[in-house]
C-alpha cells in the first residue's frame, strides 16, 4: 500500500516539508544573529486558495462578493522574504530578535511533531484495519 496516494499522508509530508523549509530560514537567522545589515527573513506558506488549485480542486464562486480573484491568485512554491522589521535595529543594522527566532523555532519543532505523531497514528490505524482484514 502505498501511504503517499492518501490525502491525509501527503497532508502531514506538504506540512512537514513547509516546516523543514522554515527551520532552515530560522538557523540561517539565528546563525546571522551578528552579520552587520542582516535582516531576519521568513518564509511564506502558500495560502488555502492556492492550496486548492495545486491539489486540483476547483472553487466555484457562488457569490461574487465571497472572494474575489486577486484574493485566489497563485503565487506558487514557498517563498522566502524579508519582513519589515517589527523592533529597532541594533547600531551596525542587523534586525535578528535572538528571542522571537528561537520562539519561531519551538513553535515549527512542535508542529513537526505533531504532524510526525499524525502520521504514524494514520499509518499504525491503516496496518490494524489492514491486518483486520487479512486474518
Amino acid at each position: 500500500m502505498d501511504l503517499q496516494n492518501l490525502s491525509v499522508f501527503g497532508y502531514a509530508k506538504q506540512n512537514m516539508q513547509y516546516l523543514s523549509a522554515k527551520q532552515r530560514v530560522i538557523a540561517a537567522n539565528i546563525a546571522n544573529a551578528t552579520t552587520p545589515g542582516y535582516l531576519a527573513k521568513d518564509i511564506e506558506k502558500p495560502s488555502f486558495g492556492e492550496e486548492l488549485k495545486n491539489n486540483k480542486l476547483p472553487m466555484t464562486l457562488t457569490n461574487p462578493m465571497h472572494m474575489s480573484e486577486a484574493a485566489s491568485s497563485t503565487k506558487g512554491n514557498l517563498m522566502v522574504y524579508t519582513p519589515k522589521p517589527k523592533a529597532a535595529l541594533t547600531i551596525d543594522g542587523n534586525g535578528v530578535i535572538l528571542e522571537d527566532q528561537m520562539n519561531e523555532a519551538s513553535k515549527a519543532s512542535s508542529e513537526y511533531g505533531r504532524m510526525i505523531t499524525l502520521y504514524t497514528k494514520y499509518k499504525t490505524m491503516l496496518q490494524l484495519a489492514a491486518t483486520k482484514i487479512s486474518a
